[in-house]
């Protein structure tokens, strides 16, 4: 990818409904924050992933197609977006600890500097998004 180390970048990908892709979209993730250098490294990669796919598996399981993930580099903020067009809005359930689901929202929360949900006008689709501070620690 051709750019200043800061600049903006952009990748995003159309997702299929099937819970399987997961695995490979971790992997496209990681090559692209890879490819972007960010700084903190794997650490701060493996946050951003991580993040994302829990945003990315609710939209595959209960959200509709068209599914997209975008994901933004502009200046030091990392802004990613799922957008899908199922009804309704991602709702937190309680935090039980023996419960297998229900912390996506929470651990998105912990892992980023700020997250949110925009429905669109017609209220068919809906896009939640998170971003991250990736500040440069250069000399």
């Amino acid at each position: 990818m051709i750019g200043t180390p800061y600049g903006d970048r952009v990748v995003c990908w159309d997702i299929p409904t099937d819970p399987t892709v997961l695995r490979d979209v971790r992997t496209r993730l990681h090559e692209v924050l890879a490819n972007w250098d960010l700084p903190g490294g794997n650490d701060l990669a493996d946050d951003i992933v991580l993040a994302a796919t829990e945003v990315l598996s609710n939209a595959v399981i209960y959200g509709r197609p068209p599914i997209r993930l975008t994901l933004r580099m502009s200046g030091e903020t990392l802004c990613a977006e799922v957008t899908d067009h199922g009804a309704g809005l991602p709702e937190r359930r309680s935090e039980e600890d023996d419960a297998e689901h229900g912390r996506g929202l929470t651990i998105v929360e912990a892992l980023c500097d700020e997250w949110g949900v925009r429905s669109a006008f017609d209220g068919q689709a809906k896009t939640i998004w998170f971003r991250k501070k990736c500040p440069y620690q250069g000399n």
